[in-house]
């Protein structure tokens, strides 16, 4: 459902409307439906809630449009030779002379068109590449079967077809759904820990479960301050021997916290994987930082194979300008996404839905409302 308001941004004189909507293309629909061919797109920015918030929210986008009344086309055909010169810049003399514009409609009307041109074809993976597309991603891309089309369409078709062909693949993913006991396992200062708390505050308050926590140490120092002043606040158990943990089922789940393996550990990694196996615990989430070098995450993959790990939990994707990194990494590490964190404290932003989370951060503001535009025009 989308949202829909008369908003007061001071630019301009044409009416501003702010909408609050899920995806780009719920956002062209409305713009069409209920403020018709002359509007246009000012802003696009991710919206979303606060802490907590997350955990019953998915992020949206938020839209502001605005009605250009008949007198302002002329200064309609300037805007988006602005808009153009974000993706194409122009020589300085030449931004000047489109500025004025005003007197003279006519050229700058046939600027637009010639880089609007530009911006289709072969320049489409120029674009993408600018715009800060993993290389990775784009090489992916390009081997799409309908990659031949995508070159020769507009720059909303092809944010159109990304989008439709991305959530496809990953749709693909086999779907593992967790157990009631789970093991949360990682490097050092991945934020593991902080994930795990995340995951007991969902289950608290949310889920109206009553989970406890098992503290492993696996011969290697695991410190429970922290972890310990949490589970009191929520009303979490935490326990140190395995022998002393209550029964668990659906409504009384147990997670597991394992102090950090580094890349060279491969010892307590295997070591791990041998507890796991006597306490029969079958989800065994691998927590990465989506911000560090594609490389070392691929490495704690591969590592985690050693305690066959099940799914795949991305934390710190707040500091990560675009998501396009992740995409090949998560498509093809055999593991089921679980979850997406923001923030290094329990109180960050937190959310299951990690395909709206993927795609909200994949394409930049700056091509989303290229976009928008595109689709204006076409």
């Amino acid at each position: 459902m989308s949202i829909l308001q008369q908003a007061n941004t001071g630019e301009g004189t044409g009416k501003k409307f702010r909408l609050i909507v899920r995806s780009a293309e719920e956002a062209v629909r409305v713009i069409r439906d209920k403020l018709g061919d002359n509007a246009k797109v000012i802003s696009v920015r991710q919206v979303g809630g606060e802490g907590l918030k997350r955990f019953i929210s998915s992020p949206k986008l938020e839209v502001i449009a605005q009605v250009v009344e008949e007198n302002e086309e002329a200064r309609e055909v300037i805007d988006q030779t602005v808009t153009e010169s974000l993706v194409n810049p122009t020589p300085a003399k030449e931004k000047t002379a489109e500025k004025a514009g005003d007197e003279e409609p006519a050229p700058n009307t046939k600027k637009v068109e010639v880089k609007e041109a530009d911006e289709n074809g072969n320049d489409n993976y120029k674009l993408l590449s600018k715009f800060g597309f993993d290389k990775a991603l784009l090489s992916d891309i390009r081997s799409w079967s309908n990659w031949s089309k995508l070159e020769q369409a507009s720059i909303a078709e092809v944010l159109k077809e990304i989008t439709v062909g991305l959530s496809d693949r990953y749709r693909s993913i086999t779907e593992t759904m967790c157990t009631e006991k789970v093991a949360l396992l990682g490097g050092p200062g991945v934020g593991k820990t902080t994930t795990l708390c995340k995951f007991l505050a969902h289950e608290v308050f949310m889920n109206k479960n009553l989970p406890s926590v098992l503290k492993v140490e696996n011969g290697v120092p695991n410190p429970d301050d922290a972890l310990r002043i949490f589970c009191e606040v929520v009303g979490v158990t935490l326990f140190r021997e395995s022998e002393s943990i209550p029964q668990v089922d659906e409504n009384h789940p147990l997670y597991l916290d394992f102090p950090g393996f580094g890349l060279s550990e491969m010892d307590e990694w295997t070591g791990a994987n041998q507890i796991l196996d006597d306490l029969g615990v079958a989800t065994r989430i691998l927590v990465v930082n989506g911000a560090y070098d594609r490389e070392i995450i691929n490495r704690y993959i591969r590592s985690s194979k050693s305690v066959n790990a099940t799914h795949i939990a991305i934390t710190h994707f707040d500091e990560m300008t675009n998501s396009t990194k992740l995409w090949p990494i998560i498509l093809n590490s055999n593991l089921a996404p679980v979850c997406i964190c923001n923030g290094q404290n329990v109180t960050g932003d937190f959310s299951t839905s990690v395909l709206n989370q993927l795609i909200a951060k994949t394409f930049p503001e700056e091509l989303y409302s290229k976009g928008f535009a595109s689709y204006q025009r076409i």
